[in-house]
Formats: C-alpha cells, structure tokens, sequence
C-alpha cells in the first residue's frame, strides 16, 4: 500500500504554513487518528509534487503554486471552501526609502492586467484593492 502524503512543508512543528494548516484539517475533520499510520512526512527540501510523482506519495497536499511546476502529477483541486486557508503576500513601500517612485511603480504594475494573467497563470489569485 502507497503510503498518503498530507503535508509538504515537512513537519508540522517545524513551521511550515501548509503542514501547519492541513494538520488543522485532519483534527477538524476528525480523522487524525486513521491518517497518522498512512502518513509521509516531507523532509526539508522534498518535493511535494516529485514525491507524488516518483511514487513515495499516493496524494500530496500543498500551495498551488508550488505544485504547478511538478511533472507527472495531477492537480485535482483546491480543498473545499471552508477547509481553504488563504496565504496573502503583499507589497508595501517603506518610509524614507530611496526608490519611492520606483517602488509605487512596481506595486502599480501589480495590478495591471498583464501582471493579473501572470498571477493567475501561476496558481495565485491576485488582490484587489
């Protein structure tokens, strides 16, 4: 029997944001217990997607945009809504800085239509204002 990989970002105690969501999961759907035995834990610097992919996984379960770039797998989907955790990265412009008008473009830029397609084309949703 393939083993079952819920988490990527290695261990949950170590820090990693998906690990630490998905663990929420399983204790929220209440099969904690049934998943640890089937459980791979990814190990700093493994691959969801390449675990999957090499067979060490049956499932693996990370960022969309991690998981985009590995070959021989299939994306089957986000979590259903209210199991989704939301990571938001953003962009500020700090005080006294030397760039300021430089630093307004790029932020700008990042919510022009050509840079939304990127977003999107990699897995991520973007912001609106």
């Amino acid at each position: 029997m393939r083993k079952l990989l819920d988490w990527c970002d290695s261990n949950p105690a170590d820090g990693g944001a998906s690990g630490i969501h998905f663990a929420k999961v399983l204790e929220r759907l209440g099969i904690v217990n049934e998943i640890r035995p089937k459980t791979v834990l990814a190990r700093p610097g493994d691959e969801t997607g390449v675990l999957v992919a090499n067979g060490k996984a049956e499932i693996g379960v990370h960022q969309f945009q991690v998981l985009m770039s590995g070959a021989g797998i299939e994306i089957v989907g986000p979590l259903p809504g209210d199991l989704q955790d939301t990571i938001v990265f953003a962009a500020t412009i700090m005080d006294g800085t030397k760039s300021a008008e430089a630093s307004k473009a790029l932020v700008d830029f990042r919510r022009t239509p050509e840079a939304v397609a990127v977003i999107k084309a990699k897995g991520m949703e973007p912001a609106t204002p």
